[in-house]
């Protein structure tokens, strides 16, 4: 994918990519907020949040944090995880909310990252899903902004061109490079087949299905970096010397701005308040 960064969704799209972010531009500022009550979709189909974990029921609990506070009413949680973590299963088993349920998969034989993600879309019950991976926070507004872009759009994904990063050993946080981010992925489940799915191995298993989707002009990418947070706290998926060049790339933010993205992790709190005051930073 890094090959493609920058022109490659302009390339695909043209003139429709360009209505659409001029758009954006007089209705929405990118770099400030989305007021969701000014804009009206025509339905609000089952969106189908997927969760894989394991062994990390502190981020999982932020995770499912975000996932209550979420505007986009029509939405459910699907926490996929191994039989042998057993303190997600025991944190899960006191969890109520009728709109989350649970996946348990044997540990043995290994399946990789890419089986998981796939089993997880094919025990979904959402006309859509996306990525919610435990590490990363998210905006009260991420779904009720992904879906209405894909209405207005009338394509059947999209994915955020740019986010913000954390790095938490340095307290520092970043504005991101533009580029598809593979984890901000909300698409329509029907789009995924045996030809068009998730890669079968244990990392960069999303890659490849958002270039296909790219190239089949099938998922649209949004400028609004405020909705999520990418954060790199050392028990990440990816070691240190992968988030090195996205640092790299992206434009720190201010000491202030940091202290506040620092504090919105830490559950300072609540979710929908920790979204207001994000809304307000300058980027």
């Amino acid at each position: 994918m890094a090959a493609k960064e920058g022109a490659l969704w302009m390339d695909l799209f043209g003139s429709r990519v360009n209505r659409y972010l001029q758009f954006f531009l007089y209705t929405v500022n990118p770099l400030g907020s989305f007021d969701c009550a000014k804009f009206t979709m025509s339905n609000t189909p089952l969106i189908s949040c997927l969760c894989i974990t394991r062994c990390k029921v502190r981020y999982l609990q932020r995770a499912i944090r975000c996932f209550q506070a979420q505007s986009y009413r029509n939405r459910e949680l699907l926490i996929l995880y191994e039989d042998d973590d057993h303190p997600t299963r025991e944190y899960i088993a006191g969890i109520s909310d009728p709109r989350i349920s649970k996946v348990e998969v044997s540990a043995s034989p290994k399946l990789t990252l890419g089986r998981l993600r796939n089993l997880a879309v094919e025990k979904c019950r959402g006309e859509y899903f996306c990525q919610w991976d435990d590490d990363d926070w998210f905006h009260q507004d991420r779904l009720e902004f992904q879906m209405w872009v894909i209405q207005e759009s009338r394509m059947p994904a999209s994915i955020m061109m740019q986010w913000l990063l954390y790095e938490v050993m340095e307290g520092q946080a970043y504005v991101s490079n533009r580029r598809p981010w593979e984890g901000s992925l909300l698409c329509k489940k029907s789009l995924i087949s045996e030809e068009m799915n998730y890669d079968d191995v244990v990392k960069g298993e999303d890659t490849s299905l958002i270039d296909r989707l790219f190239s089949g002009g099938l998922v649209f990418p949004i400028i609004m970096p405020k909705l999520y947070i990418y954060v790199y706290h050392g028990e990440n998926t990816w070691e240190h010397e992968h988030w090195k060049p996205i640092l790299k790339a992206g434009t720190r933010l201010s000491a202030s701005s940091s202290r506040l993205i620092r504090d919105i992790l830490s559950g300072c709190c609540s979710e929908k308040e920790a979204s207001e005051l994000l809304d307000k930073i300058s980027l």
